[in-house]
């Protein structure tokens, strides 16, 4: 009987020990999801700025958002090309091309459109752009925004040039080349000369303005099921109600959000070579 008993007691505590098992072992982890920002800026600089957004986004929506930060474009591209990120942000012409691999799907962006300039010395003797024909124009690099659209401007537009392309790695440096006569021309967008060497201002002369274009997007992968990217849309047009939330999206260029629309906003990029020049001048 004795036996018995200890074996019901077994038994029993079998039971407790099962239904204990839910309340005791840890918490499901949290779906992981990676956002991949483009290194425009350096990246000690970007992960503080694209920090709080990304923590914010986290606790809005109950997963874990990590930063993805890169050192060279080249890794950056390939990265959204071929997928690596579920959510990315990143200049248009790259959007684009990630779209073109992947289908990315433009969430969220700035109401404030770009616009690239060509502009020159204020005593240069060049008053238009025909005149650059076969000059050298510098820019920042191939691959980023204001180039490629101002090169379709220039390549495309009226009185369409063929010219020589000079790269010169920020836009300070494009400034400082153009005032120094060491190109004829330079191409920046046009905040960015007001945002990086406001003291130059005075000293060139803008020839050629471009159209206006949608901003950078940020983006989720069609694989982030749809209800994700509704609340990421959501989340981030909420955080404009506030003056904290202000400046959050001001830190990440996403000041006066508005949801993005990829034939609208980036369905311009179909006609754009988006590949830049073959070679660069030296």
């Amino acid at each position: 009987m004795s036996m018995l008993k200890l074996g019901g007691c077994c038994i029993v505590f079998t039971l407790v020990l099962l239904f204990a098992l839910p309340v005791l072992s840890a918490e499901p982890a949290k779906k992981r999801y990676v956002l991949a920002v483009v290194p425009n800026q350096p990246a000690i600089t970007l992960h503080k700025n694209w920090t709080p957004l990304v923590q914010y986004l986290s606790k809005q929506l109950g997963v874990d958002i990590e930063l993805k930060l890169y050192d060279k474009i080249d890794v950056f591209l390939e990265d959204t090309q071929k997928g690596a990120a579920d959510f990315t942000y990143s200049a248009p012409n790259m959007f684009y091309l990630a779209y073109q691999k992947q289908k990315y799907v433009p969430l969220v962006r700035s109401s404030h459109q770009l616009q690239g300039q060509v502009f020159v010395r204020k005593d240069s003797p060049y008053t238009k752009v025909s005149e650059l024909k076969g000059k050298t124009i510098a820019s920042v690099g191939p691959k980023s925004i204001c180039s490629v659209i101002t090169r379709h401007a220039l390549l495309t537009g009226q009185g369409a040039i063929n010219y020589n392309s000079s790269f010169s790695g920020s836009t300070i440096n494009v400034a400082k080349s153009v005032l120094l006569g060491k190109v004829d021309a330079g191409v920046t967008l046009d905040t960015s000369v007001i945002n990086d060497a406001p003291e130059m201002l005075s000293e060139f002369r803008v020839i050629l303005r471009t159209e206006k274009i949608a901003p950078h997007p940020l983006a989720a992968h069609p694989r982030v099921p749809k209800k994700l990217q509704n609340a990421v849309t959501k989340a981030v047009l909420a955080l404009d109600q506030s003056e904290e939330g202000r400046r959050i999206l001001k830190d990440v260029k996403l000041v006066d959000p508005v949801k993005a629309d990829f034939k609208r906003d980036y369905g311009f990029f179909a006609k754009v070579d988006l590949e830049g020049p073959r070679q660069q001048s030296k």
